[in-house]
């Protein structure tokens, strides 16, 4: 059985804990994105994976083997790192080569190899070149054909777009992803960039301070965030977060905060809300609609930012200056900064959160 598993596996620098008890399967064949800010602790897990760094705690299995303690050279795993780290003085083709050299691959098996992964990458014409000849997309290129022709059980990516500029990054994602389909290869990718993830990854595993937060593909983790933390990292722009409190009037159930009082969502009312409960409401800000009705707020505008075909809209609750809400609308909406408007929303919209605790409430 091939794909990739950590069991417990904590991660200290003396006494700091970056990784902690870290439980995780990737399957055969998966593209999973390790997804977090700086300083998470995932990229600490990448290289632990590649055998980079030692585990503190804990066990890595490879294809079913135990390599905590072997040498990343026998792990059966290519790693592609985000400064490409190709040898300046060597062209392309002995870049591609070099590893299966170390290997003792015959001349044949290296040639046919270093061809096909060329092919596979479109980069045939520059196999004679230098990488100082080559744009930065072209490096990237040669770096994961250095990875390819190794044949590797797991493809490990450090951040491996983050030095392109934005339309390459664009590109060279749907690029990934194709090669990903061809070769059908266990693939662990780090990256602090959500559309990187949310377009490449089979799942995604969110971390927050050497934990994880939540793990589910690209929708269950944007649709269904699991608490606070998910909620208001995935997502551009980024989830409107408002306190209410659980509270009953003429019997009913009802979401109230400083201003506004909605009725619980019919979905809704199988979730654990008792009166007195300080909760969050979650909404989008795609939810939100310049309009009013039942269930409706007032928004002072800030800013509105034109980009074309939408208008965000950021600003304030009219009766909570406090709480920062923003707004995706129409293109022409004709919003203007200062201006006091309506906002309405489909009650089914609403994500509800535990304040005490920040976990999602219902499913």
């Amino acid at each position: 059985m091939s794909g990739l598993e950590l069991r417990q596996v904590v991660k200290r620098f003396g006494a700091t804990t970056v990784v902690e008890h870290l439980d995780l399967r990737i399957d055969e064949g998966e593209f999973v994105v390790l997804l977090g800010e700086s300083g998470c602790g995932k990229s600490t897990t990448l290289r632990m994976i590649a055998g980079l760094e030692s585990v503190t705690e804990g066990q890595i299995h490879i294809a079913g083997r135990d390599v905590t303690r072997v040498a990343p050279a026998k792990r059966d795993i290519a790693m592609v790192f985000q400064n490409y780290a190709l040898y300046p003085h060597m062209d392309v083709a002995q870049n591609l080569s070099f590893a299966l050299r170390l290997a003792g691959r015959s001349d044949s098996d290296i040639e046919t190899l270093v061809n096909a992964a060329a092919k596979t990458l479109n980069i045939e014409k520059l196999l004679s070149r230098k990488p100082r000849e080559l744009s930065g997309g072209q490096r990237q290129r040669v770096a994961i054909g250095r990875a390819i022709v190794r044949e590797p059980e797991v493809f490990l990516f450090d951040e491996p777009l983050s030095n392109l500029d934005a339309k390459l990054r664009g590109h060279m994602r749907a690029e990934l992803a194709l090669l990903h389909e061809r070769l059908g290869k266990t693939t662990v990718y780090v990256t602090h960039d959500q559309v990187e993830a949310m377009t490449l990854a089979s799942r995604i595993v969110i971390f927050d301070k050497g934990r994880i937060q939540q793990i589910g593909t690209p929708a269950e983790v944007f649709s269904k965030p699991a608490n606070l933390f998910v909620a208001s990292f995935i997502g551009t722009p980024t989830m409107n977060l408002i306190p209410a409190r659980v509270e009953v009037h003429d019997g009913a159930l009802t979401l109230a905060g400083t201003g506004f009082q909605f009725h619980v969502p019919a979905a809704r009312l199988q979730t654990a809300l008792e009166a007195g409960r300080d909760i969050t409401l979650g909404l989008r800000p795609q939810a939100l609609q310049l309009t009013g009705g039942a269930h409706s707020l007032r928004l002072i505008v800030d800013v509105v930012e034109y980009l074309g075909t939408e208008s965000v809209l950021v600003g304030r609750l009219a009766t909570d200056p406090r709480v920062r809400l923003t707004v995706v609308a129409p293109g022409d909406c004709h919003a203007l900064a200062h201006q006091t408007v309506g906002i309405g929303f489909d009650p089914q919209a609403l994500h509800l959160f535990d304040t005490a605790t920040t976990q999602r409430l219902g499913h």
